[in-house]
């Protein structure tokens, strides 16, 4: 079946550019709402609706939401974690919201994180975030391989004092392909996650692992990541905790010949640098 990963045209990368401005208007609606009381499961509950209503036919994977301490990712997290639990929203909490909706076929993946009041702790980890929209492109543009890159971000966050919980992504992904899928006349899931997706991810990380293929969709610090950055989109997608608080954000990154770049100019998670920065109110647009 084939996925295709490179090569987008102009009207391609509108697409993407544009659904995934779309995808952050909703979750950027969506945490304006919150009053506080609310459930991630509730929340979680709006997010697929809004998504539907907007279009989305399936999800690489079900909307993320995560409150308080589960932002930060504590301890062991499997996969099963990452689903809504009845933890209520609660002033002073850190919130992410994540969500990967496929739009005939287009596959994005937005974060948007902000807190539920004021809390110094989370305003200093955003601050800290966003450096890597900098550094990452950056060292692509540079020539350091995928492997290279993340092991740097990484390193910077560890010596920060925060802990890199992307590492508890699922591939312990950095980063992971935006994609377009067959546009399906029917939707085939796997434990919460599009079957379609899901299977090709598997099975190329698997391959490459095996050296049997040389493309992983997953950019991580393990050895299969230790090549050249590879032509395509990827989600760039940072994750920082620490105690109670998480923080991060994820966009499309354009790669074309080996040279890297944003896809978007103003993703909400610049503007809330610039607000943060000006030691403005950094939370959703009322």
């Amino acid at each position: 079946m084939f996925i295709k990963t490179h090569n987008f045209n102009d009207r391609a990368l509108a697409r993407f550019r544009d659904l995934q401005r779309e995808s952050f208007a909703i979750l950027e609606h969506t945490a304006a709402t919150l009053a506080g009381g609310e459930t991630e499961q509730e929340v979680a509950h709006q997010l697929v609706r809004r998504y539907r209503a907007a279009g989305a036919g399936s999800f690489f994977h079900l909307p993320v939401v995560l409150f308080g301490e589960r932002t930060a990712l504590p301890g062991n997290w499997p996969v099963g974690r990452f689903f809504p639990k009845a933890r209520t929203l609660e002033s002073g909490d850190s919130v992410i919201l994540d969500a990967a909706p496929l739009f005939s076929g287009y596959l994005v993946d937005t974060s948007y994180s902000f807190c539920f009041g004021e809390n110094d702790q989370h305003r200093a980890m955003m601050q800290h975030l966003s450096q890597y929209r900098d550094s990452v492109p950056a060292a692509i543009n540079d020539g350091d391989n995928f492997k290279r890159v993340a092991e740097q971000v990484l390193e910077t966050m560890t010596a920060a004092g925060y802990e890199p919980a992307h590492g508890k992504h699922p591939g312990e992904v950095l980063g992971h392909r935006a994609i377009k899928t067959p546009n399906l006349p029917f939707e085939l899931r796997l434990q919460g996650f599009d079957a379609v997706s899901l299977t090709w991810f598997r099975l190329k990380d698997r391959l490459a692992k095996r050296g049997t293929g040389r493309q992983s969709p997953l950019w991580n610090t393990q050895a299969s990541s230790s090549h050249p950055a590879h032509d395509g989109l990827w989600l760039v997608e940072p994750h920082a905790g620490l105690g109670p608080v998480g923080a991060k954000w994820e966009e499309i990154l354009v790669i074309d010949g080996g040279r890297a770049r944003w896809l978007d100019d103003r993703p909400p998670h610049v503007r809330q640098w610039a607000q943060i920065a000006a030691g403005a109110d950094y939370g959703p647009p009322g």
